[in-house]
């Protein structure tokens, strides 16, 4: 909780810190952006608002941000882009569920039509994202001859961003 409040005022910060004068471009579609406006205007910035959940659109913003269009790109929120994304595969390819050959097909396109222009765009990019928990897997239990007593269970060991596998690890700075 709090995900785009903070996001909000570490962007304002960061904007004022590197002397920013060009809009942010805020990408909506948690319906954020009615709270986050006026922060935006006391603040002396100002902000451009699209609601989508398409890549299409994510994709046309980091084109805004590369070309000095604007001086931030805020994304609130990735995962719901990340599951329309998901959401388009399934439909197009009449798949009411992922089977693993599917993983193997959209992790990579996710990975070449936004993570790697992401990684490629220069420029102010903050986003939010929907967090999940990490597992591992507790040792198992042996006896003195090495036979297994009892199974390791899994365990929560940490939190991640719920989102393709690297997407999360791609930002300079994850909070």
């Amino acid at each position: 909780s709090g995900k785009t409040r903070t996001a909000t005022e570490f962007i304002i910060g960061a904007y004022k810190e590197m002397k920013c004068t060009k809009p942010v471009l805020c990408l909506d579609n948690e319906k954020g952006s009615r709270f986050l406006i006026p922060l935006f205007k006391k603040a002396g910035i100002q902000a451009i608002v699209k609601d989508t959940v398409n890549l299409a659109d994510i994709i046309q913003a980091l084109e805004f941000l590369k070309s000095g269009e604007v001086d931030f790109l805020f994304i609130d929120s990735l995962t719901k882009i990340y599951y329309k994304f998901v959401k388009d595969y399934k439909e197009k390819n009449h798949r009411s569920f992922m089977r693993l050959m599917d993983w193997g097909k959209i992790l990579p396109a996710w990975q070449e039509e936004f993570s790697d222009r992401f990684v490629n765009t220069e420029g102010n990019v903050v986003f939010t994202g929907r967090g999940g928990f990490e597992y591992e897997k507790e040792d198992d239990t042996t006896d003195e001859h090495g036979n297994v007593t009892e199974k390791g269970s899994y365990v929560k060991s940490g939190f991640k961003m719920k989102i393709a596998g690297e997407t999360p690890y791609e930002t300079d700075l994850n909070i």
